[in-house]
């Protein structure tokens, strides 16, 4: 009963770090941008899009035949190269058509989202007997291992823009840093005494 007690207190935190970290702070609201003419944009892609609601990346290079000739494959990856290369450049969720936005359902999903994170990561402090200190440390790091496995890969792969990765690292890092002074008070073995 303490673990659940330990990870729904925690998942309140986590919770509400992500109202601090995105209405609060506001440091998220520089990652996105819009575009001059929206109605234009959005029926260029509703007219061009392949596959309905999903990731689209431009360039695209997409499957090529395995039945081309050598020469021709090589020419039309070296033609993709290139337009990636030159610009522009896009990685983006599309959703072709409606889906009327429910804040009561996000809201309940990302509190669901907190508390299975909680519950995992008190899981795997459960059968620890770090200090208090040590236990909030170790949170702290599964925040850090959480953003660099997450967020840099898009930097890597995608061109995430420095300050965003920074922001979204910085992110990660102080909400399992703050769910961590939480779980710590519930979870885990007590703190072995040294005889020394």
């Amino acid at each position: 009963m303490k673990f659940l007690i330990g990870c729904v207190l925690a998942a309140l935190v986590s919770f509400t770090w992500g109202y601090v970290s995105w209405e609060v702070l506001g440091w998220h609201k520089n990652n996105t941008f819009g575009f001059k003419n929206e109605a234009d944009v959005a029926e260029v892609l509703l007219k061009n899009m392949e596959a309905g609601s999903g990731m689209y990346v431009l360039p695209h290079q997409g499957d090529l035949p395995s039945v081309l000739p050598p020469e021709e494959k090589a020419a039309k990856i070296l033609a993709a190269a290139k337009a990636r290369d030159e610009g522009p450049y896009m990685k983006a969720v599309i959703r072709p058509g409606k889906k009327p936005f429910k804040m009561g359902t996000a809201m309940a999903l990302s509190f669901g989202r907190s508390v299975l994170a909680c519950v995992l990561l008190g899981a795997l402090l459960a059968g620890s007997s770090f200090s208090y200190a040590g236990k909030v440390v170790f949170c702290a790091a599964a925040g850090a291992f959480a953003g660099m496995s997450a967020e840099v890969p898009d930097w890597i792969w995608f061109e995430t823009r420095g300050s965003d990765l920074f922001v979204a690292l910085a992110d990660q890092l102080f909400e399992w840093t703050l769910v961590g002074t939480v779980l710590a008070g519930f979870v885990g073995k007590p703190e072995v005494a040294s005889n020394e």
